[in-house]
């Protein structure tokens, strides 16, 4: 058998033994009561008959072994339910047989080496005794509720088996640590909470029956939501470094503020970069200040970031849907779209523009309900903060709501005087930085408001062009399937112009043909688009159908498995995929958790977007491996930059030609020179430099294609792409290096004595 089959069973066991207890869990929240479901014994049993399997084909003893105890008290649990002679004469005799059979072959028909699991090198003797201790309390926990059950002559589980579930789960939670293994310790965090859990349920009085799933929460199920988002935003976070895409550029600019201590005028690579306002900059050196300068403390603001949308869709829901579940679901809806997963998995401005655009829509709707100076205030403040991360952008959809509630019959009580005194809050807060630099040097006005504004919405200036189709296309895919079901509305979201639903319709349609009409197109540019669909989805969804709702739940599910299956067999579509078991593991736990909410009583209307949250969830942790063990696949340059930092840390230069990487200054302590020959990345506006010191950095081979054969190269490092030197090997003093290392699109020259 393959041993990626064999890797497979293993992983599909792990995930069944987490379902299980999802399934207990939501079954006993749904009857107040601890419960012992027959699915929680048919999971386990097939689990543990898998790992046996699993086991076996390893030729490992101790799993085989290891699981025949709890395999037993699984079928002797089925036995006191019930449900155990209801399966077939041939199942119930294969279910028996079938490990006695593999622990005999493994007993007598190999060679088992004992001493060899005894003696794991890899694991210091104190911490194997720890660990082995927490595996001998977690077993013993069904010895115990077997024992109960005899007693009982039911299947139940007895007080003390969350006890020991607590104290085994703990003690392998510390291993976990000790081993680094995050996999291991996210599975028993998990299970500390259920156990926790279970046990408040054998305390507690009971509560109403009736009460649907999301209602019994009532009182702490946003937090859960904002901890739950939060610890899976900030999982592995530092896996993967700085991308070479815009993400190294933002996380390369605010190092330099800080190693300069100028923070009005950013540079990247040592030149003046004025394509943003430095909001973003300046957050992000805030990072650095606090945590020190990493790939993780550059995406640190942009998690906290993505929580503030959360909390404030959460908030503006409130207001506009009218009660709280409503904005609940809203909320979790909008943390399930991939657009705001993607916004903080590299460093942009358009995650914090997006805090600033809900900001001000959430204070302009509290001035509308309360007519407080404040709110009017914080919503011209919001708009100087959003204008101080990227320009008039942050007006776009603020101006459009503003508008449509206008002609809708929304405005507010205070007297102009108020307004002319936001707007100098609002000019005095985002044209600051702007004002400053025009006043240093007037060309700046052109630069900016022509070329980055006029220039980029017009024109394909900065190479972004994409069809007007583009925006339409990206929403659908990932507001799949509730944009569809929004439009399946439209016209009785048409009829009433007076609504709620008309302006939020307006909120997602108006400022996505406004971006579509743009030539410069990048996902992220929709970014404040998708709360405005999260709202409207749930007002729409809240207002199916049963039925209706159930089809698109089953659309929905079905789109989610194949998602799921087209990421487990990407490996045989691009074989240069690599990924590893935890990838695989939170795949399967993914899938687990998605099946469970399925096969227990839960209203359709949560399901699916509670489904929809958590499948995001679980692809987003999952990605973290992937983007952790795909260096090349993802442009993170780490590979090369730790080889240079460890290997080469005499060699004071890296000449990367043709190709602008702020990745390498970033990540290396070495002095970058980038060698111009045609790249447009290359073609650095340097008007605003007051000197020539910036040529030192910036040869440009074209002007003189002798510069590299004239340098010495003893003290350098050549960083050249693999296709451009087999290209073009003349353009390049090969004879003055001895060394060549490949690394997959990129190759290292240099000099080093043998």
């Amino acid at each position: 058998m393959s041993n990626f089959l064999v890797i497979g069973l293993g992983l599909i066991a792990q995930g069944l033994f987490s379902a299980r207890f999802i399934v207990q869990l939501l079954q006993s929240e749904r009857e107040n009561k601890v419960v012992s479901p027959s699915l929680f014994w048919q999971l386990s049993l097939l689990a543990s008959l898998l790992l046996m399997v699993y086991g076996f084909f390893r030729s490992d003893l101790v799993i085989v072994g290891g699981q025949l105890v709890g395999y037993l008290i699984y079928i002797r649990n089925l036995q006191l339910k019930g449900d155990w002679d209801g399966l077939p004469t041939f199942i119930r005799w294969t279910a028996f047989l079938l490990p006695a059979l593999m622990g005999l072959f493994l007993v007598f028909g190999i060679d088992y080496n004992w001493d060899k699991f005894l003696d794991n090198p890899e694991i210091e003797g104190l911490l194997l005794t720890w660990g082995t201790l927490g595996q001998l309390i977690f077993t013993s926990r069904f010895v115990v509720q077997w024992l109960y059950s005899e007693k009982k002559q039911e299947s139940a589980f007895p007080v003390s088996f969350w006890y020991i579930s607590l104290v085994g789960a703990s003690i392998i939670a510390v291993y976990a640590i000790f081993r680094k293994d995050a996999v291991l310790f996210i599975g028993q965090a998990f299970g500390l909470f259920v156990y926790g859990r279970n046990l408040m349920l054998h305390h507690a009085a009971r509560l109403e029956r009736s009460m649907d799933f999301l209602r019994k929460f009532k009182a702490y199920r946003f937090p859960a939501l904002m901890l739950f988002t939060a610890a899976v935003l900030f999982f592995n976070l530092g896996n993967w470094e700085v991308t070479e895409s815009s993400e190294a550029r933002y996380a390369l600019i605010p190092m330099e503020m800080v190693e300069s201590g100028d923070y009005m005028h950013p540079t990247l690579m040592g030149i003046y970069h004025y394509h943003k306002p430095p909001m973003t900059y300046w957050i992000t050196a805030l990072a650095y200040k606090i945590f020190g300068v990493s790939s993780w403390s550059a995406r640190f603001f942009l998690q906290v970031a993505l929580l503030l949308q959360v909390w404030l869709v959460y908030k503006i829901g409130k207001m506009l849907l009218h009660t709280d579940k409503k904005a609940f679901l809203a909320a979790m809806l909008y943390a399930s779209f991939p657009a705001f997963i993607i916004g903080g998995r590299a460093l942009t401005t358009d995650a914090y523009l997006a805090v600033f655009v809900l900001g001000a829509v959430w204070f302009w709707l509290k001035y509308l309900k309360d007519a407080q100076v404040a709110q009017l205030l914080g919503f011209y403040c919001m708009l100087g903060l959003g204008f101080l991360t990227k320009g008039p952008v942050v007006l776009i959809v603020p101006v459009i709501l503003l508008v449509v509630g206008r002609f809708q019959g929304r405005k507010g009580d205070l007297g102009l005087s108020w307004h002319l005194l936001g707007s100098l809050i609002f000019v005095g807060i985002g044209f600051s930085w702007f004002i400053l630099l025009y006043l240093e040097d007037p060309q700046f006005l052109d630069y900016f408001v022509f070329k980055h504004t006029v220039q980029r919405f017009a024109t394909d200036t900065f190479s972004r062009s994409q069809p007007f189709w583009f925006y339409g296309a990206i929403v659908l895919g990932t507001a799949f399937p509730w944009i569809l079901i929004v439009f399946s509305k439209i016209k009785e979201l048409l009829v009433d112009k007076k609504s709620v639903q008309f302006w939020l319709l307006a909120w997602t349609i108006i400022p996505l043909i406004f971006f579509s009409i743009s030539k410069s197109k990048l996902i992220l540019y929709i970014l404040p688009v998708y709360p405005g669909i999260a709202l409207l989805a749930v007002a729409v969804w809240i207002g199916l159908s049963r039925q209706t709702q159930k089809k698109w739940d089953r659309v929905l599910f079905a789109f989610q498995v194949l998602i799921l299956l087209g990421l487990a067999l990407s490996p045989l579509i691009e074989p240069k995929l690599v990924l590893s078991y935890k990838f695989y593991f939170l795949l399967i736990i993914t899938a687990s958790v998605l099946i469970s909410i399925r096969v227990i009583p839960f209203k359709v209307a949560d399901r699916s977007v509670f489904g929809a949250y958590l499948f995001v969830m679980g692809i987003t942790a999952a990605s973290t491996y992937f983007f952790g063990a795909n260096a090349d696949l993802v442009n993170d340059q780490k590979q090369i930059a730790a080889f240079i930092q460890e290997e080469l840390p005499e060699k004071a230069d890296v000449l990367i030609y043709n190709k602008r990487m702020p990745s390498m200054a970033f990540l290396t302590d070495k002095n970058i020179i980038s060698l111009y020959d045609g790249d447009e990345s290359l073609n650095r506006e340097t008007q605003f430099e007051r000197t020539d010191a910036w040529k030192e950095n910036l040869i440009n081979l074209q002007e003189e294609p002798e510069w590299l054969f004239q340098r010495d190269m003893g003290n350098v490092i050549l960083m050249v792409r693999k296709n451009q030197l087999e290209k073009f090997p003349e353009k390049f003093p090969l004879q003055q290096f001895n060394v060549k290392e490949d690394f997959g699109k990129w190759v290292l020259l240099f000099k080093k004595d043998m």
